[in-house]
Parts: C-alpha cells; structure tokens; sequence
C-alpha cells in the first residue's frame, strides 16, 4: 500500500472514532437526566414532563419589579393576581405567556372579593368597559389631526416652495398642505369615494 491510500485510512478511522465518540449518549449530562424525568413522572407524553420540569426549576422569590414588568404587559390583570401566578410558576416569561394563550388567573387562596371588584372596575373604566377587556383586541390606532398639530392652513399656498430648502418643520408642514391637496383632487374626480366620506 503506498503513502496515500494509509493516510486515507487513517482519516476514515479517526472520523469514525470522533462521530462515535460526539454521539455517545450517555456521556452527555442532559441526555442522563431525560430518563430520570421521565420516570418521575411516570407518564411518557411531553406535556407532563414539561409540568414537571417547570415545578422542580428552582423558583425566585416574587418582587415588585418582577410584577410591575407583568402589569405593564397585562394591564387588565389584577396585581394580586399576577403576584399568585408569579408565586406558582416562578417566572415573569411564564407568567405572561399564560396571559397571552388566554388562561385564567386565579386569586390567591382568602383574597377577598371586594378588593379585586375595585381593581376591575378600575379596568374596565380606563379600556372602555367589560366587553373592551381584553387588550389583544383594543386598537391603538388613534386618530390624529395633523393640520393642527403641524399648523398647516390649507387656504395658504406652499405650491412655490423649493422643497430642498426647507427645514424639517417646514417640510413636514408641507407635506401635510400637499397630501391634503392631492385628497382634495382625488376627492372631486372619485364620486364612490367622496360618498364614503359623507
């Protein structure tokens, strides 16, 4: 056998000890704690493992700050609610992913009734109801009337501007005077869409 032909063998052998070695299972420590889990639970489906997993993980202690990051997310949320689920799960990301899949939030064992009828009734009045709870379906779209915030008066007559030099104020003012302009245009041609408008 010439030079060539061993060193080629010798390049297969060692590749193959390197990948046999790479995906011994046992020698990985999360692959050592997989059937550990598993036999805990008594249950092969992942959804318990997973519960398992979760009630196990080590949990923090609740803060001010860990609740106040949740209430920002989930305003409709009462805080001794986010305070309860914070104290089950141990977990700000947890806590506001069970907001966002539409759990319940429970109140913690001996709240009173009244203290939480307060707290939503304070909900409602700021999101417009009981019907208008939930903020996944609230629109933050809110009109604005760039006229008056610009201080754009359409009778006056940008037309003649050299549009480079205007400063930036001057020239958000008169895209506002043109963009109203070219509605006014579209507006007197288009019948269908100045119906809409009545």
């Amino acid at each position: 056998m010439d030079s060539s032909t061993i060193a080629f063998l010798a390049v297969i052998l060692a590749t193959f000890v390197l990948v046999k070695w790479l995906l011994q299972s046992e020698s990985h420590p999360s692959a050592r704690q997989a059937p550990a889990t598993g036999s805990a639970t008594g249950s092969s489906t992942g959804r318990s493992r997973n519960a398992t997993a979760t009630r196990r993980r080590p949990k923090r202690p609740v803060t001010e700050d860990m609740i106040d990051v949740v209430k920002s997310l989930a305003p409709t949320l009462h805080r001794e609610q986010i305070k309860h689920s914070l104290e089950d799960t141990g977990s700000v990301e947890e806590t506001v992913e069970k907001f966002l899949r539409g759990d319940e939030f429970a109140f913690p064992p001996g709240y009173s009734a009244q203290d939480s009828t307060a707290g939503s009734e304070t909900v409602q009045a700021n999101s417009g109801g009981p019907e208008n709870s939930d903020p996944r379906k609230k629109s933050n779209i809110k009109p604005n009337d760039l006229l008056n915030k610009y201080k754009v008066d359409i009778n006056e007559e940008l037309s003649g501007l050299d549009y480079p030099e205007l400063s930036i104020e001057e020239r958000k003012r008169f895209l506002v005077w043109q963009a109203r302009k070219n509605m006014e245009e579209k507006l007197k041609k288009d019948e269908t869409l100045s119906e809409l408008l009545k």
